[in-house]
């Protein structure tokens, strides 16, 4: 066997080895980023599944509970797509929608539910920025328009004002049952204010009055109780803490406006 034969061979060896470690690792590579948007889509599933069977009963407006379905609908579409081998994911697109259609023959009216669960709030207001997040994406994609996006996303806000407010009240009367009344009084405060600053067309009037006769009543008693009274750091740093859960979910909001804009 001549010299040139055996460098030859050895040459297509070679490049067959780095053929084959290309097609491996562009194989891994397409297998990971199949099984990381596998697990972002079963994630979004969860949230939107907890959106509809989760929630109380008629939390969503009609609006927004058929753009949930509509989103789990397309989310279970591609699901049965990549992963063609579980059933479950073709039954779920045959059952969200059938709900979907239902839903759209069904008419009622939008009401205030209230959630007095801690644990439970945390959860909603986690699934309500899943679902801003999405109809953000949605829109970017031109699967709805700007005027559908500034309706669904005034409807989310309120969503996640109502629970912010009333996890303020869960904190608020937790606060005043163990007599720290200067606790009580700041998350009073608290809903009071957000509820005034979002309030252009006076339907929280009512709950506004409400509250400021609850905080007058607290702070007159603890003027009267504690007249030097002084903070600490650690309880200026506490009512911090608990002011910024709405500044949170505004900041959230802008930053995925502006990044689908520059995307």
């Amino acid at each position: 066997m001549s010299s040139i034969y055996i460098t030859t061979l050895i040459i297509a060896l070679i490049a067959i080895l780095v053929c084959y470690a290309f097609i491996a690792q562009s194989l891994e590579k397409k297998r990971k980023q199949k099984q990381r948007l596998l697990a972002a889509l079963k994630a979004r599933s969860r949230n939107f599944k907890y959106m509809i069977s989760g929630l109380p009963t008629d939390f969503l407006p009609k609006e927004l509970n058929i753009l949930v379905h509509r989103c789990l609908v397309e989310v279970c579409e591609q699901l049965s797509q990549l992963d063609s081998s579980d059933n479950s994911h073709l039954q779920d697109l045959q059952l969200y929608s059938g709900q979907l259609e239902e839903l759209k023959r069904k008419n009622k009216p939008n009401k205030h539910i209230k959630i007095e669960n801690p644990q439970q709030i945390k959860d909603v207001k986690r699934a309500l920025e899943e679902l801003n997040r999405f109809i953000i994406q949605f829109e970017a994609r031109g699967n709805i328009d700007k005027g559908q996006l500034k309706i669904y996303s005034a409807q989310i806000k309120k969503l996640v004002l109502q629970i912010t407010v009333d996890a303020y009240l869960i904190n608020a009367k937790q606060s005043h049952k163990a007599e720290k009344l200067r606790l009580a009084a700041h998350y009073y405060t608290l809903a009071h204010k957000l509820l005034s600053r979002e309030n252009p067309d006076g339907s929280f009037n009512k709950q506004i009055q409400q509250l400021a006769g609850v905080i007058k009543q607290l702070q007159d008693q603890l003027h009267k109780d504690e007249p030097e009274y002084q903070e600490s750091e650690e309880q200026t740093a506490l009512k911090a803490e608990a002011s910024s859960e709405w500044n949170s979910f505004e900041e959230k909001d802008d930053n995925w406006k502006k990044k689908n804009v520059y995307d």
